[in-house]
């Protein structure tokens, strides 16, 4: 997209997407992104590491951050994504606070909300999955101040229209902080990994995704078809060979199903190898989770 002088300066701005584990946070920012940025699948806590996806219009460059879902912290891990939810957090123009209105005094959400009354950023509530609600919005549940309140759907744009108008004038007139064309702040190498870590999300147990980790070892675009090696980082040999599956089989569905979606981000054929590890309690051990990319926001 390019913006004419007469457009600028524009509204440009962080907003932060905070919430339960589950809420709706990826599929929302997917949707106003127009593609797909963050990785979804019904199971809490999917999203692990800060992704932003950047929506550019006539009026405005929201920087839209979906933090990571908060769990409790049992593990150094789980620790990491509390910090870096509170950093990111405290770094946004505007807190966007989407909860479920099914579920408006959820448990799930009180971790997310205390981090939420720490911050002295505006917070707009946003009651997401309204597709799938009868009846009466909730009123807006106690102890954190809102200052706009929205029903939206990010699964089929619900809302969306009135939020993003929202922004437009809300958030602080500045010079784009991003190429225009450019939907996310992640690179193709990171997109790939969190793809095929989609999939394990999708077709794993109901434990054993929480254990593993996908780093990419190699991403090479000089060939004919983009050459992809990942490594699939598991926590016990059991897990390694349900992660392989009986002659392959697990690896192989994780392997086509994410190549097929790869190759739709790229516009190109992409010859995707995985392999599988043993790595003793990743996260637990803090030089293996600096060697992933995972480490708190203060480090370096």
């Amino acid at each position: 997209m390019t913006l004419p002088p007469e457009m600028t300066p524009l509204r440009v701005g962080y907003v932060a997407l905070a919430g339960a584990p589950n809420v709706g946070k990826s599929t929302l920012v997917n949707r106003l992104v127009g593609q797909k940025i963050s990785i979804v699948s019904p199971r809490p806590q999917t999203t692990r590491e800060r992704v932003c996806g950047i929506v550019t219009d006539e009026r405005m460059q929201a920087i839209l951050v979906d933090i990571p879902g908060i769990l409790a912290t049992g593990d150094r891990f789980n620790q990491i994504l509390v910090d870096v939810a509170a950093h990111e957090l405290a770094g946004c123009d505007i807190v966007l606070h989407l909860r479920d209105p099914r579920r408006p005094l959820d448990p799930a959400d009180e971790p997310v909300a205390d981090l939420i009354r720490r911050t002295r950023r505006p917070v707009w509530l946003a009651w997401n999955k309204i597709d799938q609600f009868d009846g009466p919005l909730p009123p807006a549940p106690p102890g954190i101040h809102y200052e706009q309140v929205f029903a939206i759907s990010g699964m089929d744009g619900r809302g969306l229209p009135e939020l993003m108008a929202a922004l437009a004038a809300a958030l602080p007139p500045g010079p784009l902080l991003f190429d225009p064309e450019q939907v996310s702040d992640r690179d193709l190498r990171f997109m790939a990994g969190e793809l095929v870590r989609e999939k394990l999300f999708l077709h794993l147990g109901q434990e054993i995704p929480y254990g593993t980790a996908v780093e990419v070892e190699e991403f090479n675009e000089a060939r004919e078809k983009t050459f992809i090696r990942a490594l699939i980082v598991t926590e016990r040999e059991a897990h390694k060979r349900i992660v392989i599956g009986a002659g392959g089989s697990m690896l192989k569905r994780v392997g086509q199903e994410a190549r097929v979606e790869i190759e739709e981000l790229l516009e190109r054929p992409v010859f995707l190898e995985l392999w599988v590890k043993v790595r003793p309690h990743w996260r637990r051990d803090e030089r293996q989770l600096r060697q992933m990319g995972l480490k708190p926001p203060d480090s370096n």
